[in-house]
């Protein structure tokens, strides 16, 4: 078994008025044995030096590469163009010493944690797909939303910077905490420090409105300031961002063809928050009979 280990918007949709906590901090300038595999949510602990090599290249980090998908997907269409390597991959695959397992029980762990620390796991496998398209369509700033300690909106800040483009996060909060500065606790930290523009909207309007309409408005507004935006959906999550999940699946079929002992998987087991993305991982687990 494997383990898959901020301003107010208004609630009148025209016009709507975003308000921005958008300065960042200045710091220094700127019966066989059943196997379970669990993510925590790219390199199998293993002795091939090319594996390790692959996941600390210098070359390829922030590199953007044609894409080339694996046989059992190329017939989804459509198949993205680039990549961007933006996480430190392959991350590895661990054996979980529970105790208490079941007899002839083998839980695995992959440890999505080491992607890079400032990247949120596996959130970063999304990006890398949705900042190759961004970067291939001029954007020179990135739109996300998501809730106030979103780690997907962190890891966009995040990578947004290392590809010299500017973030535009909005997120939703109580309403108590909506008319005040989001303060330096937890993500917003990091999201502060990669001079991400912050707008806060309160749960309930984010509920009332939608994603996709309080998007839209920041876009329509950066768009009037001469900028080109490019939005990003709710956790990454459309078809383009599925592609690093199956990036995801490739790793491990590849993690487990170098293992000398030929360690197979019965089950996979991943942690998911949002109906889209289970439906996404499910499908991918069962094209790979898992």
């Amino acid at each position: 078994m494997l383990w898959s280990a901020t301003a107010r918007l208004s609630a009148n949709p025209s016009p709507l008025h975003l308000p921005v906590f958008n300065q960042s901090i200045t710091v220094f300038g700127k019966s066989k044995p059943s196997r379970v595999c669990c993510s925590p949510s790219r390199a199998m602990e293993t002795n091939d030096d090319t594996s390790k090599a692959k996941g600390l290249s210098f070359d390829d980090f922030l590199s953007k590469k044609p894409y080339s998908p694996p046989t059992w997907a190329s017939h989804l269409k459509p198949i993205p163009s680039h990549v961007f390597s933006l996480a430190h991959l392959p991350t590895p695959i661990h054996k979980w010493n529970l105790p208490n397992l079941p007899q002839n029980t083998e839980v695995w762990l992959k440890r999505e944690d080491l992607s890079g620390m400032q990247l949120s796991g596996n959130k970063v496998r999304k990006l890398e797909f949705l900042l190759a398209e961004a970067v291939a369509q001029g954007a020179d700033c990135i739109i996300t939303i998501g809730g106030i300690q979103s780690n997907h909106c962190r890891a966009t800040a995040v990578a947004a910077k290392y590809l010299n483009l500017d973030s535009y996060l909005i997120l939703f909060t109580s309403k108590l905490l909506v008319d005040k500065d989001p303060g330096l606790t937890g993500n917003l930290l990091v999201e502060r420090f990669m001079g991400a523009h912050i707008q806060l909207i309160s749960k309930e309007e984010y509920a009332k409105i939608g994603s996709v309409a309080l998007t839209n408005v920041l876009k329509e507004q950066l768009l009037k300031e001469g900028r080109r935006p490019y939005v990003i959906p709710v956790g990454g999550s459309n078809s383009l961002g599925t592609w690093g999940y199956i990036e995801a699946m490739r790793e491990i079929e590849e993690q487990l063809q170098i293992r000398s002992n030929r360690v197979k998987f019965d089950d996979i087991v991943v942690a998911c928050g949002r109906l889209k993305d289970w439906i996404m991982q499910l499908t991918l687990l069962r094209s790979l009979n898992l």
